[in-house]
């Protein structure tokens, strides 16, 4: 007697379909593969124009070089990409009324911990609906956010003390690890970067300063892009 193979019924083949799809996830990038984007954020002096928060972010006048700025990759295929966790808390003090340091960038997931070196009872809030908190912070004392969600480049979260309106500062909550505050040397180094096209942004959210470009990197380059920004690039309000 002759047999019959019997295929798989369909449900099943259904089945299998939906689990690989499922399962699936956009792979790791080796990041000792990626391309390297690096180069200096500086200010470039208009006498006509004052940028009267020079002062304060740009340590030597002549050559411009500009302090907590936040540079950045925006790009599609950054969301789809695996990155390692981040397990290092930030650290946010509040020392001479001041926020310490006024602008810091972090990865979605990452906590920030909350310090107050004053003598003075201190309070930090948010009003961003991605993350609102109120909390007050007494002398000596500390407390932990998690910021669950970013808002990338355009959105950070700005911070400010219910008891003192001149303290304020800002968060920048990223989805990928590309992205870094330039210290008084205006300095950035962005590495392990996939090969791809990108939006290279730059944003200084005290002194109002936007930036963009577009970028192509390929794997295993480094490409160099300094910043240059005037009055131009101030945001009006």
């Amino acid at each position: 007697m002759k047999r019959h193979r019997r295929g798989f019924p369909a449900a099943v083949i259904t089945l299998a379909i939906l689990l690989s799809v499922v399962a699936w996830r956009a792979p790791a990038w080796a990041a000792d593969e990626g391309a390297k984007i690096t180069g200096t954020v500086r200010y470039h002096v208009d006498p006509d124009r004052v940028w009267r928060y020079r002062r304060y972010y740009v340590a030597d006048h002549k050559t411009g070089e500009i302090a907590e700025a936040v540079v950045a990759l925006r790009g599609q295929s950054l969301r789809k990409g695996t990155y390692p966790a981040v397990e290092e808390v930030a650290v946010i003090d509040q020392r001479d009324h001041q926020f310490v340091p006024e602008t810091s960038a972090i990865r979605a997931g990452q906590t920030v911990r909350f310090s107050n070196s004053d003598a003075a009872n201190h309070n930090v809030y948010s009003r961003d609906p991605l993350h609102p908190f109120n909390n007050t912070i007494p002398s000596g004392g500390e407390l932990t956010e998690t910021f669950p969600r970013g808002g990338g480049i355009s959105r950070p979260v700005e911070l400010g003390c219910v008891f003192h309106n001149n303290m304020r500062a800002w968060v920048f909550v990223f989805e990928h690890p590309f992205f870094q505050v330039t210290a008084s040397d205006g300095r950035y180094n962005l590495t392990g970067v996939p090969p791809g096209e990108y939006r290279l942004e730059m944003a200084h959210p005290a002194g109002r300063l936007r930036w963009s470009k577009e970028i192509t990197v390929h794997a295993g380059e480094t490409v160099t892009v300094d910043i240059d920004v005037s009055p131009d690039d101030v945001q009006k309000d």
